[in-house]
């Protein structure tokens, strides 16, 4: 269910309220790298090997062995967790252009929602 024309309005006043008349500064968003899956595929793939290794070298009772399993597992979690934190895992929808429209944030937001 779509907003009326006053409902944006108001919406639109009240954005420039909070912001204090500004209008927000918007920088592109990065897209995803395309090394990216290679990175949590072999980064998934080296923690389950290393955890396999790990129960292997329990179980036969070789400390070095687990101590390496340990480590190519960290090594890993380290692989997989790579640009998580930069925001750059931003995957654009199929279709969509990058062309700019004037719609207010919270248009944005609401069109997002699903």
């Amino acid at each position: 269910m779509g907003l009326s024309e006053k409902e944006q309005q108001v919406l639109e006043q009240l954005e420039r309220q909070l912001t204090g008349g500004k209008k927000p500064i918007k920088k592109p968003k990065p897209a995803a790298p395309a090394h990216f899956s290679r990175l949590l595929i072999s980064g998934a793939l080296l923690v389950v090997i290393g955890l396999s290794v790990l129960v292997f070298a329990t179980s036969i009772h070789l400390t070095w062995l687990g101590v390496v399993a340990f480590l190519l597992m960290l090594s890993g979690l380290y692989l997989v967790s790579q640009r998580w934190s930069s925001g750059g895992i931003r995957a654009v929808k199929n279709g969509e252009s990058k062309a700019k429209t004037k719609q207010s944030t919270f248009e944005k937001r609401w069109n997002q929602r699903d």
